[in-house]
């Protein structure tokens, strides 16, 4: 009677496993084979790099963080010398997209004055409260928006931006690191970056690298006349702080002609 019984128990087992092959196998933790305790496929912090960083700007922006499809032309390029003539001197596109203009495929390298700069996160007003505009941009997008002149020229000026890391793409974008650098260049120099620009009282010659790039016009300050820009600055060196300054950065109160692209 006792074999009777094991071998009755036996097949009650049998028969249960196989009309539930699952319930022998599912795991206990409630992670994936390819999850680590506690992520849930996820980073420690929830996001994903496509996902990280606050929501910045929004015209051309792939370019402007080097995170667009042909980003990857300026890992190993080798920058082409320049200057602010030269580079306000090229045509601008008719109609500005996310696909990159020729000379949007190319690094430069070039020396020039910079003269004034601002952290684009919207104008103070009198009483004191935050305007939706900083120098005509819409968006805020937290860059720091610095105004270089050629030294033969001052009233000749051209923008270069350097994006915030905690942006939406620019922590995802393959230069991270560089723009953190160039962030911090510049964040060592002329000081604590406002909302509004500010004339240096005394301009520093800076050498600079990075994409050019045709933005919109919006009334920025220092705008070209092209509205070409070095976005996003990859490396900026401070050389020398000049003897005389303040330098005039153009405005929209100066009436300067631009002949720029459009959507």
């Amino acid at each position: 009677m006792r074999f009777l019984a094991c071998l009755f128990l036996m097949s009650s087992i049998l028969f249960a496993q196989t009309s539930n092959p699952g319930a022998a196998t599912s795991p206990t933790t409630g992670h994936s084979r390819h999850s680590k305790p506690g992520t849930s496929g996820k980073s420690s912090t929830g996001t994903t790099p496509s996902s990280c960083g606050t929501r910045c700007g929004v015209e051309r922006w792939p370019l402007k963080t080097l995170t667009d499809s042909e980003a990857g032309i300026f890992k190993n390029a080798t920058a082409t010398d320049t200057t602010v003539p030269k580079l306000v001197a090229e045509p601008a596109p008719a109609k500005l997209t996310d696909a990159r203009a020729p000379l949007e495929k190319q690094l430069f390298h070039l020396k020039a004055l910079l003269i004034g700069w601002k952290e684009e996160m919207g104008s103070t007003t009198a009483s004191g409260a935050m305007a939706a505009k900083s120098g005509g941009t819409s968006v805020p997008d937290h860059d720091f928006h610095i105004v270089i002149a050629d030294p033969a020229n001052l009233k000749n000026q051209m923008i270069i931006e350097v994006p915030d890391p905690a942006c939406q793409a620019v922590c995802s974008s393959a230069f991270l690191g560089k723009i953190k650098a160039a962030r911090s260049a510049v964040s060592s120099q002329p000081g604590k970056p406002t909302p509004n620009l500010v004339e240096l009282p005394k301009p520093w010659l800076v050498e600079v690298t990075g994409p050019a790039l045709f933005d919109f016009a919006h009334d920025q300050d220092g705008l070209a006349k092209n509205c070409i820009e070095i976005h996003p600055v990859l490396e900026i060196n401070f050389i020398k702080e000049q003897s005389n300054g303040p330098v005039h950065v153009n405005t929209k109160a100066d009436g300067l002609p631009h002949t720029c692209g459009r959507k």
